[in-house]
């Protein structure tokens, strides 16, 4: 069986806290959700194989967030990154 790259799915949010960010953790997990379950029924190899993505286990509201989203990745042969938010955040401090 070949193996195929996989495509990292980065749920981005705002991390101000006090309700802000807990109100859009699952609006940023159902877009992040909904973005794989498109590339994967959308997007396939040359020999028909289906892409297959990842999703950061975790949303993304920062460096040190990033940070582990991008190790974790690492080990899951991740070659292209999607990031999706439902909302205004630091660019450059989420970025990968």
């Amino acid at each position: 069986m070949k193996t195929y790259p996989v495509i990292g799915i980065r749920p981005i949010i705002d991390a101000r806290q006090l309700g802000i960010r807990e109100e859009l953790e699952g609006k940023t997990r159902t877009m992040a959700e909904t973005a794989k379950k498109l590339i994967e029924e959308n997007v396939f190899y040359a020999d028909g194989t289906p892409a297959r993505c990842v999703i950061s286990s975790t949303s993304i509201a920062g460096g040190a967030e990033a940070a582990r989203c991008q190790e974790e990745f690492a080990g899951q042969n991740v070659c292209a990154t999607l990031s999706v938010t439902p909302s205004w955040c630091y660019p450059m401090e989420t970025i990968d």
